[in-house]
């Protein structure tokens, strides 16, 4: 009996130390954002810490940014005001409402 204690004791102990038991072991959903998106010489890398950059065909600005459903809002280091629009994302399409309301697809690098 005790032989038989001891022998689950030691099972249960090697699954909680292979496999861990709490939710911190298992890999949060990465933001599909994330990474770097391109539509000719105009590049969005965006930062799982929430900070981005535009590189505007060569010249290069960093940026922060906050996202709440289909709303991303970006500000701009040296702005006040942040640029706020809609966004989708489908497949490796990431579609921008522009500062005039158009469309703008990018594509994920």
């Amino acid at each position: 009996m005790k032989k038989n204690i001891l022998v689950s004791f030691i099972v249960v102990m090697l699954c909680v130390t292979l496999f861990g038991c709490g939710n911190d072991k298992k890999e949060a959903k990465k933001d599909p954002i994330i990474g770097k998106w391109a539509q000719g010489s105009y590049v969005y890398t965006f930062n799982e810490d929430k900070t981005c950059s535009y590189d505007a065909a060569g010249t290069l600005m960093n940026c922060t940014y906050e996202i709440n459903g289909d709303k991303i809002s970006i500000l701009y280091t040296g702005s006040t005001a942040p640029f706020e629009t809609t966004f989708s994302i489908e497949g490796n399409k990431l579609n921008v409402k522009d500062s005039l309301g158009r469309d703008t697809i990018y594509e994920k690098k």
